[in-house]
Order: C-alpha cells, then structure tokens, then sequence
C-alpha cells in the first residue's frame, strides 16, 4: 500500500499516519480492504480527507458486508459535510441509508449505525437549507435517544438538535432553552476522555452566542474550542477560527478580523475546507472596505461570492459587495443582492434591517434610481450600525 504524500502534516500527524499504515501492512491478508477502515479514519482526522474517501470507497467495493458499506458511506458523508461539500455529503449519507433498509435494524450495531446515518443526513439537510427534511430526520432520532447509552454517540445526536433549533430561529436570537440544551450537552461531553466532542459543543456555543449578539462568551467558548482541538479536526478548528474573525467584524474590530481572516484563510488552504476560504475573502472585503481600498474590497467580494457554500450566511459577503457596487452606480446588482438576502430561509437580521432591506428591494423592482440610491445607503448604515456589515 502507497504511502500518500504527507510532508505538508505537521511531524505528530505524520507519525499518526505512518503507524496507520504500518498497522495495516501487519494485519493479516484476509482482512483485505477491511484492514484499511482505520488508515482511512487517521487521514480524515489529520485533513487529508480526499485521500480518505477514496480509501473508504475501496472498502465499499471491495464486497465487505453490508454494514461496513453503509459504515464507510457515512464516512464519506461526514468528511463531505465537515468540509462543506453538502450535496456530495447527502449522496454519501442516502447510499448508507438504502444499504440500512436492507437490514432488520433489530441488532445494536445495527440501530446505532443507522442513527448515525440520520446524524449525517440532518447535517447535510441542514447546509442545504431543507428544513422540512432536518425535522424529519431530528424527529426520528428523538425516537432512539433515550435508548442510545453511548456518550460519544448521544453528543452527536444533540449536536443536530441544536441544528434544528439554529434553523427554527434563523440564526438569530435563540430562547433561553437553546442554551440550556447546549449546557446539558456540555456536560455530557466533559465524561468523555477524547475531548473532540467537548470542543464542538464549545463551538456550537460560540456560533449561538454570537448570533445572540453576545461577542465576549462567543469567544470565550471558541478559544476553549481552539485549545481543544489542538490543531486536528480541522473542520471544527476553522469555525472557531472564522467565526472569531465575524465575531470582531461584528464590533468593527479591524485589525483583529483582519488577523482571524488571515489565519482562516491559511489554515482552510493547507486543509482543502473550501467554504471557508470565500468567508475568509468576504471578511477581507470588509477590511478593505474600512481601510478605504475599494479595489482590493472588491476583488475580495466577488471572489467570495463566485465560490459561496454557506448560503445561510451570504450576508458577509453581499453587505460589502453592495457597497462597492452602490459608488460606482451599479445598482441593479446591488438590488440583486438585497434581494437575496431577504429570502426566507437564510439569516434573519433586526427588524430595522430588514425593513429597510425591503424598501430597497422595491425601489430595485420599480426601477427608481433616485430611490435606490437613498435605500442601498439605508441599508448599508443601518447594516453597520447593527453589526451585520
């Protein structure tokens, strides 16, 4: 077995990836394929994840048994998700699922890898913004929670419930009972002596947080993350990193968003995260954009706009797009972008804002010039003063 080219991995992952394969070359010939299972899971965990998920489709069809094949098929999911690959993450977690219903779902393992199914399924409904779908799946996991005894597994399962609770609400303003669900799960995740899942529920609360536009806890519970995670699972390691940089955009932090971005953008490059290089960029637009280079500020808009992932969250890059484009007078792609911004399943704003973001939609629709102008400054003040620019 090929050893892939590692010497991008820091010396500690590299050393994981060598003992990997050396495990498997000393596993007896009859495993076959099956031996491969872990080698695949530690280039996952150091971000190497395409390498990964071709090792998992070798298991796949190599002919293993049917339980293993859905096992590697959520695997892929989870790696497509944890790097914002959301469709190709669904697939991922459909072909498990199908490979399930074969099964009579009556033994432990069985049940478990079939709630962890639903798990990577919620994560893929809730990127891609089904909301009927994320109920659905949160719904029938309720059903099996009380049963699941596993720690690990029962963290992952009130990971998508906070999910549902983050679409329910927008993103936006959460009740009180979000937080002490997440205050639950926190603790649930301190019993656990791999502190993975500690540091996600961390994150989760940081995310929350932060849209609860309270910035000093969000980052508090994000450098907790960071410490954490010591620099593996990057995935999770790059929403504490982004979102700390949108944390300080948020209170008009420049010199400190424009660290965060930086590191962001460094970090999702090394590991192939590619949503979180277009977020990178639009945080630079806004850098660019307070520092008064509007040519850069553009540049970086609209890279981030022709590789957006994250659609909930296009705000970060359609504010100062707008922007850029209201000086020069290009307003009908101004309107574009308000426009949609105020679609309904993606973030919610203040009321002040979102009002005014109407109004500029109108003036867009009925072609009023004059009022567009006044109604895009509107909106762009109104967006700064509440943080959302």
């Amino acid at each position: 077995m090929d050893l892939p080219d590692i010497h991008h991995l820091s010396p500690e992952d590299q050393q994981l990836v060598i003992q990997a394969q050396q495990m498997v070359l000393s596993e007896e010939s009859e495993n076959g394929f099956i031996a491969i299972e872990p080698f695949a899971d530690i280039l996952d965990k150091v971000g190497m994840h395409d390498e990964a998920r071709q090792y998992f489709r070798k298991i796949i069809s190599s002919g293993a048994d049917i339980l293993t094949q859905a096992r590697c098929w959520r695997k892929i999911a989870v790696s497509c998700v944890s790097q914002r690959d959301y469709i190709s993450g669904g697939l991922a977690a459909d072909s498990a699922a199908s490979l399930l219903q074969r099964m009579p779902l009556q033994a432990k393992g069985e049940k478990e890898e079939y709630v962890r199914v639903l798990h990577a399924s919620a994560h893929s409904y809730y990127f891609q913004l089904k909301f009927e779908k994320l109920e659905a799946a949160v719904k029938e996991i309720k059903k099996y929670l009380p049963d699941v005894a596993d720690i690990d597994l029962r963290c992952s399962l009130f990971h998508v419930i906070s999910l549902a609770i983050y679409a329910k609400y927008r993103w936006y303003q959460f009740p009180e009972e979000a937080f002490t669900h997440l205050e639950l799960q926190l603790q649930l995740s301190n019993e656990l002596a791999d502190k993975f899942h500690l540091a996600f529920t961390h994150c989760i609360m940081g995310h929350f947080y932060l849209y609860n536009e309270e910035f000093v806890p969000s980052r508090e519970h994000f450098t907790k993350a960071i410490q954490l995670l010591e620099g593996k699972y990057f995935g999770q390691l790059l929403i504490a990193y982004n979102y700390t940089a949108v944390s300080y955009r948020m209170q008009n932090n420049i010199a400190m968003t424009e660290q965060w971005a930086n590191l962001t953008l460094e970090k999702a490059q090394q590991t192939s995260n590619v949503s979180y290089v277009p977020f990178s960029y639009a945080n630079l637009a806004w850098v660019n954009i307070k520092r008064g280079n509007w040519l850069y500020a553009e540049e970086y808009a609209r890279k981030a706009a022709d590789n957006w992932t994250t659609l909930s969250m296009c705000y970060a890059y359609a504010f100062p797009l707008m922007e850029c484009l209201t000086r020069k007078n290009e307003l009908d792609q101004a309107g574009a972008l308000a426009y949609k911004i105020l679609h309904p399943r993606l973030k919610k704003f203040p009321v002040s804002l979102t009002e005014k973001l109407r109004s500029a939609v109108k003036a867009w629709m009925m072609a009023d010039t004059t009022q567009m102008v006044n109604s895009f400054n509107d909106v762009l003040d109104e967006a700064k003063l509440t943080g959302y620019f």
